[in-house]
Order: C-alpha cells, then structure tokens, then sequence
C-alpha cells in the first residue's frame, strides 16, 4: 500500500513525478463541483463538544464538501492523500479495514465493499481531495450535518472513535466526569481543624400582628458553626411562637472522607452532643438525643436495608422541596427544633443526585446537592465498616425547658453495625442494639445478615431476634433491567418484633407481621423530544391486628420549554377496625420564568376518588425589582367546604448589612389580616480582610470558600504588599458565581456539608489576556460554618503562533493542517495543540520558559511523518505573543 500520511500536500519521497503533477491537477480534475469562490470555514463539533475551530470546506449547488485528508485527521484516522493520483488511501479504526478513494477509477473500497463515486461527489482540489457530505458518511464512521450560514458542522460518530476512547479512558484514570476538553485533575484544598475560628452566624427574627390579636407572634433563631477543640462546632438556639427560648441544640463533629476522622481511630464521621444514631437493616431507627456516634462507613453510600433519612437546618420562614433525580418527592415548611427531616427517601439503583431547594418567605432560593451510591451494600474483601451511636433519647444536651412528648425519652438507645468483606462477592453484615420504641419497653436485638450479587441483580438477606421473642426475616434484591431500576424488599416478623425502620414510632400493641417494597425508576418519551423521568414507589404493611395498609405513589417531572412541571398520584387502600378505605389523590406544580425578572409558580391538589374534585390551589409570583429590592404575590384556594381564600404578599429589602422583609395576609372569607416583619443576616469570617463579612443566609449550614487572586511579580506564591491584585476572576460555586473584587478577593457560600465540593476559577474575562493562573478545579471537603483558603498566584503568560509546513520534493514546503504538536517544558510538563486549516497552531496562556517542539509521537508514528530539525521555542518571562520559528515536517523513509 502506498504510504499513509496525513494531508492533503502530503508526498512521499523519492516521487518527484508528484510535485511535477501538481501544475495540471486542476485540469485533470474539471469539471470542478465548486470553485475558489465557494470556499467556506466550517466551526467543527462532535456531539456537541469542540473539534476545530476552522476547517476549510467549500459549499455549492451540488452540495457541502469536506477536505478527506484534514477530517480524517480531526477525527485521528490515518487516511492519507495523494493527489497527483486522484487517490486517498489508509484505514479506518483497524488495520483490517482498508479505505481507498479512487478518483480516475471512479469508486471507493472501504472494509471489502466498493462504492460508486459519482462526478459531483468528489474532486481534487488545492492538493486537497474534498468529498461530499453524504459520500464521506459512506465512507468513515460519522454522521455530518452541516449548517452554512452558521458556518458549522455538526459530527455524530456512529463507532468510537480512536480520540473518544482515549479520553474515555483518560476520564476514568482521574474519575472525573468532565466532558472532551474539561479533563482536569482537581487540586486537593485541605482546611485542617483548629482549635478555634470565628464562627459563621445565621440569625433569623421575625414577628406578627393580627386583626383581633389572638395570634401575635414573636420568634427568633441562631445558627453558629466553626471550628472548636479541633472539631467541628455547630450550635442552635430557637424560641417558641411567644419568643422564650425553646430549643438549644450543640454539636461537635468532625468528618474525613478518607477515614482519618479520628486519626488513628480512623472513621469517616464522627461527633458528640445532639446526635443521631444509626439505623439498621431491621430493628431500631435512627434516633436523636444527646450522645455520640461513630461511622467509618463511606459519607455518600447507602444499602438496600438502609432507609434514607435527610436531616438538616431550616430557619424560620423557609420551605424545602426534595428532588430525587429531579423528580419532586416531598416539602416541608414547618421546622422541628430548626430543622427539616425527610424519611424513607426513595432512591434508585447506581447514582442518585439528591436536590434540595429552599425559598425563603419572600423568595429567596437557594440550593443544596448531594451525590448518593445505592447498591448492595458490599464492601471491599478485608474491610471492616462499623456504624456506632449512644443516645439518651430525646433529651437534648441543654435543656431549654420545652415539653417532650415522647414516652420514650431519657431511655438509653445503643445501636451498632458491622460489615466485612469475606471476599469481592459476599459480605457479611452483623448489628446489636437497646432500643425503646415509643410508648413500649426497653428492648435488646441481634441481627445477621449478607449481602451479594446474583449475576447482575444486588440482594441482601436479613434475620433479627429480640429479648421479647420476637424476630423478623427480610429479603431485598435490586437490578437494572433494561435500563429500569428496580429495588424489591419483603420482610416478614413474628413474635411481637418492632421493625421501627418500616414504622417509627410504633407502640407493642400494633406490630407488623409483613412489610413489602417495590421501587422502579425509568424514563419514558411520550412525544417525539420530550422525555420524562418517571418514580414508582409501592408500600404495603400489614400489623398484628389485622389492620392493613397499601400505598402507591406515582411521580414525574420535566423541563417542557421554559416551564418545569412536576406531578404525582397517589392510591391508598387502608383497613382497619373502623372499615376499609380507599382513596386516589395527587397534585401537580408548574414553574416558569416569564424573563429575567419575574417567576410563576402555581399548582393544586384534587382528588380522583372517592370523590372527584380539586382540593387546593395556589399561585406565586416572584418579581425581582432591582438588585437590592423583591416582591412576591401570592394566593392560596381552599377548593373544599370551606371555600377560604388567603392573599398573601412580601417585600424583600436586601441591603448592604442584612435582609429585611414586610409580610402580609388576607382571609377572604373570615377577613382575618396579618402582618409580619422579618429580618435575617448572615456573617462569616473572611480571613483574607481579617474581619466578618455579610454574605448569603444559611452560611452557617455548609462550607464556603475564599479565594485570594494577585500578580504573583517573584513565582514565589506568597502575596507580598507591593504585588497587585487581579480583579474579575470568577469563582464558580456549586451555588453560586462571584467575582474577585479590586483587592483582588472573593467569598462565596453554598458548598453545603457534604462528602466534596468543587470550586473552579475562571480568568477568561480579567483585564490582562497575558495573565495566567495555576489549576483552574479545586476540590474540598466543606463543612458548616467553616472558610477554605484558595490562594491564586497568576504570572504573565504568553500566545504562540508556530506555523507546520509539509516538505516537498521538487517543490515548496505548503501548510500541513490538523497537525498535533507537543511542547515539552523543562518540567517534562506536555501542552498539546493542533495546526488549522493553515497549518498554523495557536495556544494560549503558555508560562514563561524554554520548550521543545515535537508531533505527537503516536499521531507520527502512525503516519509517518518526523520532524525535518529538531524545533524549540523560548517564552520571555514578560510574556505576550510570541511568534514560534516554523517547523517542517517531512515522510519517514520507512513509510508505506
């Protein structure tokens, strides 16, 4: 096979019959499909992502041609051309499969099969050989769509191709989910414990006036965290509606992701104060209560056994939504002790992304996300986890006088689990535990169980006895058929057993005696480009008594244009002495910005059966009036018997030291009023000015982070007084985006308290071009209440301009496009590019010092091509454009 090489100028040596063709090419390839003047530069994307930025094509009335030897090249696929023969020839993805184009004969041969080449299909042109859109489909495994007029071609690869499975395999080394072009290793952020920091303060105060008087209100809560004694301090105090202290809440906590959390001792989690315990397979719940706990288990992990409980701070005047997978599953807008608390929440099989969305009583949104694995609960061969809690339940560390209405509280609850891995396929999962259900007695239990995989579907098995006698048996399995996630548990129980996992708070006189749970996930596309995640969630229980209850939950949501709908319906079939009922019920909610300023929300709630009719309804309108000033209009429906309507409006004032708002309310129907006045701020230590900061409420609940960008003049990454700040760098949170200011400084709040956080920096829009940074993604741990430091030192950099030519023999060297090129620093650190349509590479943010310039060594060892001299380019430590010497570039002799 005539040697493969990579161009459309590409000639090998020793065939100067070639370069002596070149003059007559035009002729000999009349009547042309194009001419000159139809030339085009094509922006290249393949699914989406960048591929080049120009790529020279030419579009007439036969159609959109595209030069064989640069795509091939693009796309890294060794397809040389030669075209003083009319000719193209190399293969594609493997050797095996052999492509060549011949332009005199007329037809193609790609992978055995010979395709005709009609005369408007394909022709040589400016030492190019350019085919049409439809027979390059035919002939390399993509399919194109070309857009003219917004000079764009759009690539959709029907196999893998050599580039995709490089960086595919490159996402996996570093784990990262990035997409082509955003791989990126994160710089780990360490934010050691101290022994003390200033503390992130939330306070939230708020008070009403009614017509008649009866409901005055008067309520307040504070939120402190930081750090404390080398832990993690978080701290509440809330009052009741009359304003005399109810609640006060202390907890020290510290956490590791990777299992330091009490150095030698290991763990993950760990804290003492107002905690929680863990729950197990079977038996006992988690609970709260003064005590301690311990965990060496993964932060963002769950088991089939496990129930999923989402605790967390929720101020006074706040509502919380909770998306699973996008899909709207729960709210709540009343706070226990300060806080929100979802159970049961209902997951699928592999990842599971978990949202929760607060709006503020004048509304004000913020967001939290967390990242959940599901599975087996298998864990490594050889590894131990263990899950440990001690409580006292109910009873807080501080007593603020409030009634408890738990029978149960002061009881001593003790729960603990262990899992080993005995190998890569079984685990053995063992648990003990004093619990004391409410209104019951004291009880103690043991629990065995084991989880595995049959094939592809995940189970577990579980057996637990009690002191009383009681015992309970539960088999769960989980799976992924077609594409659907499916999760199945059955348990059975006996002897008076209290499963308090299935349901909390149960007394010795109601038992269970069977419980079942059948979860599915899928997708479905009702209409052509509209696809709907859709959550199946079926429970059944059935106690000692006889009573029985069946419950089905049906929810969907989606993005449809400018609007995110969300809707559920539920059956439920209850039995109980009292007879049996049944009923059908469900709502909806729709969401929608009409522009930049101004956001819907309404939905309601109805009833199928037993009788038809809508229950409520309610609409809100957000309106943003400036930066500092918002409005909301709101009205409720009480579609019932009693037929009351509530209108409701807020004002929000932020200003510069705290948020401010004006609320009030109106009953048609019992034309009751109120008005009410709430003021909440947020202050958090920001070390780079040395004092406290206002920023965003709910700082106090997650991590936040600040970021320090300056001129580093002397490399030596320490800000010295006389080095100038960079303003304009944006720091992208995972709730928000903020901007380094003159000094050079920026806070921002919302990486919530999770296992990780990202932080990435971007200096595209800084003043100086030339400016350069270090890694642009930073990874942390954040917790609540506590700033990480990002310090961000930037030197002047530079452009390079470095020009690839083809030798020739007999004639000039020409532009060798889609050309890789390497630059190798001192450092052995690699900066790759690629030559254009005009043989020209252009990088940016290159860093001062001296490099050297080769191909790509696999790109050239498959093409046979080598440099003609060695090359090397030297950036000054001032920086800015550079323009490299060109390199040539020449055939291998041992090419063919």
């Amino acid at each position: 096979m005539a040697g493969v090489v990579m161009g459309a100028l590409a000639m090998s040596a020793g065939h100067g019959a070639r370069a002596q063709a070149i003059d007559g090419l035009l002729a000999a390839a009349q009547p042309q499909p194009f001419t000159a003047d139809d030339v085009l530069w094509l922006e290249v994307r393949l699914e989406g992502q960048p591929l080049a930025e120009s790529m020279d094509a030419y579009s007439s009335r036969a159609g959109v041609f595209v030069p064989l030897g640069q795509f091939s090249r693009l796309l890294d696929l060794a397809v040389g051309v030669f075209p003083a023969q009319q000719r193209a020839e190399g293969w594609v993805l493997t050797r095996d499969r052999l492509l060549v184009v011949d332009l005199i004969a007329g037809e193609a041969q790609v992978g055995g099969r010979t395709l005709p080449i009609a005369a408007n299909q394909a022709a040589i042109f400016d030492d190019e050989l350019f085919v049409r859109l439809d027979l390059a489909e035919q002939l390399l495994p993509v399919r194109l769509t070309a857009d003219p007029s917004a000079q764009l071609l759009e690539v959709r690869a029907t196999e893998p191709l050599p580039f995709q499975s490089r960086l595919e395999r490159e996402r996996r080394r570093l784990g990262l989910e990035a997409g082509p072009g955003e791989i990126e290793a994160a710089t780990r952020v360490e934010t050691p414990y101290r022994l003390f920091t200033p503390p992130t303060v939330d306070v939230n105060l708020g008070g009403q006036l009614t017509r008649d008087g009866d409901d005055q209100l008067r309520r307040y809560d504070v939120r402190l965290a930081g750090d404390l004694a080398y832990a993690g301090f978080q701290g509440f105090l809330g009052s009741d509606e009359d304003g005399e202290l109810s609640s006060v809440r202390v907890l020290l906590e510290r956490k590791d992701p990777s299992g330091r959390a009490l150095g030698a001792l290991g763990g993950t989690r760990a804290g003492i104060g107002d905690v929680f315990t863990p729950s197990m397979a079977l038996g006992a719940a988690s609970y709260g209560g003064r005590g301690l706990y311990y965990s060496s288990a993964p932060l963002e992990s769950l088991d089939l056994a496990t129930p999923l409980t989402l605790r967390g701070e929720l101020a006074v005047g706040e509502e919380v939504e909770l998306y699973v997978n996008e899909i709207l599953q729960g709210a709540q807008s009343a706070p226990e002790q300060g806080r929100y608390e979802f159970r049961n929440v209902p997951l699928r099989v592999g990842l599971n992304t978990i949202r929760l969305v607060f709006y503020g009583s004048q509304g004000q949104t913020r967001e939290q996300v967390r990242r959940i694995n599901f599975g087996s609960g298998q864990v490594e061969a050889g590894r131990t986890v263990v899950r440990l809690g001690l409580v006292e339940q109910g009873l807080p560390v501080i007593d603020a006088g409030a009634p408890i209405a738990d029978a149960s509280a002061g009881e001593a609850r003790l729960v603990a689990t262990v899992d080993h891995g005995l190998t890569a396929g079984l685990t053995v999962s063992g648990g003990a535990a004093l619990y004391t259900p409410r209104e019951g007695e004291a009880r103690s239990l043991g629990m065995l169980g084991l989880r595995s995989s049959l094939g592809s579907i995940a189970t577990q098995v579980d057996a637990a006895v009690d002191d009383q006698g009681g015992h309970g048996v539960a088999l769960g399995a989980a799976a992924r058929p077609w594409g659907v996630s499916v999760l199945a548990r059955h348990a059975e129980y006996g002897g008076g057993f209290i499963d308090e996992t299935r349901q909390l708070g149960v007394s010795a006189a109601e038992p269970l005696v069977r419980s079942s749970t059948l979860r599915a996930d899928f997708q479905v596309q009702p209409i052509a480009g509209l696809t709907l995640p859709v959550s199946l969630d079926m429970r059944r229980a059935e106690r000692m008594n006889g009573e029985r209850q069946t419950v089905a939950e049906l929810r969907s949501s989606a993005a449809v244009d400018r609007y995110y709908l969300s809707g559920s319906v539920i059956y439920e079939d209850e039995v109980t002495a009292q007879g049996r009922t049944e009923r059908v019920l469900g709502g909806a909610d729709l969401a929608t910005l009409i522009n930049a300023a101004v956001q819907l929300r309404g939905g309601f709630t109805y009833e199928i059966s037993p009788d038809a009719r809508l229950d409520t309804a309610y609409v809100n309108a957000d309106v943003q009036i400036s930066e500092t000033d918002a409005l909301r209009l709101g009205a409720v429906r009480a579609l019932g018997a009693s037929g009351e309507t509530s209108l409701q409006a807020s004002y929000l004032r932020r200003a510069r030291r705290f948020d401010i708002a004006l609320n009030a309310a109106y009953e048609t129907r019992s034309e009751e009023w109120r008005v009410g006045l709430q003021l909440g701020l947020a202050l958090a230590w920001d070390s780079g000015r040395g004092r406290y900061a206002m920023v965003r409420p709910g700082a106090s609940t997650g991590g936040a982070v600040a970021v320090n960008a300056w001129v580093d003049r002397d490399g030596d990454g320490v800000r010295d007084a006389d080095e100038p700040a960079v303003p304009g760098v944006v720091v992208e949170s995972p709730a928000e985006a903020v901007l380094t200011d003159a000094d050079g400084q920026a806070f921002a709040t919302g990486l919530g308290d999770g296992a990780a956080a990202r932080v990435r920096l971007n200096a595209e829009g800084i003043e100086d071009p030339f400016l350069i940074g270090g890694p642009s993604t930073f990874e942390l741990t954040p917790r609540a209440g506590r700033v990480a430091q990002i310090a961000y030192p930037m030197v002047p950099g530079a452009e390079v301009e470095i020009t690839a030519l083809l030798a020739r023999d007999g004639g000039e060297a020409r532009p060798l496009s889609a050309l890789d090129l390497e630059l190798v620093g001192a450092d052995g650190a690699v900066i790759a590019t690629r030559t254009d349509h005009a043989g020209v590479a252009f990088l940016e943010a290159v860093r001062p010092g001296d490099y050297a310039v080769r191909l790509n060594p696999e790109q050239a060892a498959t093409l046979g091509l080598e440099l003609a001299a060695p090359a090397r380019l030297t950036v000054p430590a001032e920086g800015g454009f550079v323009r490299g010497d060109d390199i040539v570039v020449r055939l291998t002799g041992g090419a063919e």
